[in-house]
């Protein structure tokens, strides 16, 4: 997968999570963005590198947390 992809799927990862309140679940993001879990969890590595995001477990799901 091209970076162009890559960083195109963590801008639109961004802008979801900015909008949810308590954070947000993989299973949510893959199925807003019409994404695999695989591009999203890209996305996700893309956009650690320069904010401060985290993942947790609640209730059984993965959760991607924004600061």
């Amino acid at each position: 997968m091209s970076n162009n992809v890559n960083g195109k799927n963590a801008k639109d990862v961004w802008n979801v999570l900015n909008h949810a309140v308590s954070g947000i679940s993989i299973r949510e993001l893959c199925n807003q963005l019409a994404l695999t879990f695989e591009e999203v969890m890209l996305a996700i590595r893309w956009l650690a590198k320069d904010h401060n995001i985290g993942l947790a477990n609640r209730n059984g799901d993965l959760m991607l947390i924004g600061a």
